[in-house]
């Protein structure tokens, strides 16, 4: 079961081996967020006051066999910009439709995959709704859907667990192809974002009778994109880093843990959806969150989070510079209905800010504020 949970980790395919473990596996929610900027963020012609957006993901798990497990995810998204000196701006429509199909290659060590999206979701945007998008992928934010719609890809990949004493060593990789499409309504020229590939490796294990020790790294290799054939600068590659603790105290579960993600390459560019403003740049991160058994089928999730984020602003200038902070903290409830379903509810705050980017510089800070609230349903069978 350790090694499985390590596949788990490296190759996030949690669906997937849970409905190997109980059967057919559906989840949705219904999640709101929404974040106030309280001098404006400047978004083309307009500043930006605030942001808010609506999510309701929907995926489903089904054994294929004793070791085969299908997974399928779509959704629908909403998101709303409130502006200074321009109306109001919404974007409504489905997510794109992801599906994965996995094979338990060796039950407990080896677990291999292809996956990719039809792209039902928002693809193509007009030229005035590009801000809302950047903004959308903002890490200090953290939208729970930082995208809403691509090309599609197709892809595929495995992951690996041996055990070495208590402890379980792993290694996976992924490979991800995305399909050329239109980003901006009447502009000529197909994007064809660059193919990845990603590795991955991870270790976990005991260090005592009640504290448990993960570990994981990740290398991301992207192409360089195509722009109407033509090859234009990508995203870089990025470098990830994760490690937590967990500490048994009584009948709770502390758990702490700080990731890094570290993306090189610095961009600053005329791309096919505007001016993007890809920096070299870095993220760190570190939380703690406290699992307390209420009952039976209730527990309590408490938890906190604080971001901190660098970007080089320009080719020329590439000394990394804050780019913002956040600082995010709330709980989940967990209830369980009866042994095949369960409602969480969630809900958190955050404060923070972010620094105005343009004319290839880190400008003005903009402080923001906001929150989340979510009701995740969550169905075995």
């Amino acid at each position: 079961m350790r090694r499985l949970t390590l596949c788990l980790i490296l190759l996030a395919t949690t669906a997937s081996v849970a409905s190997a473990q109980v059967g057919s596996y559906g989840r949705t929610a219904v999640i709101f967020e929404r974040y106030v900027f309280d001098d404006g963020l400047t978004l083309g012609n307009a500043d930006l006051t605030a942001i808010s957006e609506l999510t309701i993901p929907v995926g489903v798990t089904i054994p294929m066999g004793r070791f085969v497990d299908l997974a399928i995810s779509s959704g629908f998204a909403r998101v709303q910009l409130e502006r200074m000196g321009a109306g109001d701006q919404t974007i409504t429509g489905a997510l794109d439709t992801e599906a994965r199909l996995s094979w338990q290659a060796i039950p407990g060590n080896l677990i291999v995959f292809v996956s990719g999206a039809i792209p039902t979701g928002i693809e193509t945007v007009r030229q005035e709704e590009l801000g809302a998008l950047s903004l959308l992928a903002s890490d200090i934010v953290g939208f729970s859907s930082a995208t809403l719609g691509t090309g599609g890809n197709v892809g595929g990949g495995f992951a690996g667990a041996i055990p070495v004493g208590t402890w379980a060593i792993g290694l996976g990789g992924t490979f991800r192809e995305p399909l050329a499409y239109s980003p901006v309504a009447g502009q000529d020229g197909d994007l064809k974002p660059g193919r990845e590939l990603r590795l991955r490796t991870g270790a976990e294990g005991p260090l005592g009778v009640r504290t448990y020790l993960r570990v994981a790294g990740i290398v991301a290799l992207r192409a360089k994109d195509e722009l109407a054939s033509t090859t234009a600068n990508g995203v870089g590659n990025r470098y990830m880093g994760y490690v937590s603790l967990d500490q048994s105290v009584a009948n709770a579960s502390l758990t702490f843990y700080v990731y890094d993600v570290y993306r090189s390459n610095p961009r600053v560019e005329e791309t096919a959806v505007g001016t993007g403003v890809l920096p070299r740049s870095n993220l760190l991160a570190g939380g703690a969150r406290v699992s307390i058994p209420v009952g039976p089928r209730t527990g309590l999730v408490p938890r906190i989070e604080f971001r901190n984020s660098w970007a080089a602003p320009s080719e020329m200038n590439t000394r990394l510079r804050t780019a913002g902070r956040s600082l995010r903290f709330g709980a989940d409830w967990r209830q369980g209905v009866h042994d095949h379903f369960a409602i969480v509810i969630q809900g958190e705050g955050v404060v923070g800010f972010v620094r105005q980017i343009g004319d290839q510089q880190l400008g003005s800070r903009v402080d923001l504020r906001g929150f989340r609230a979510a009701l995740h349903f969550e169905i075995t069978r």
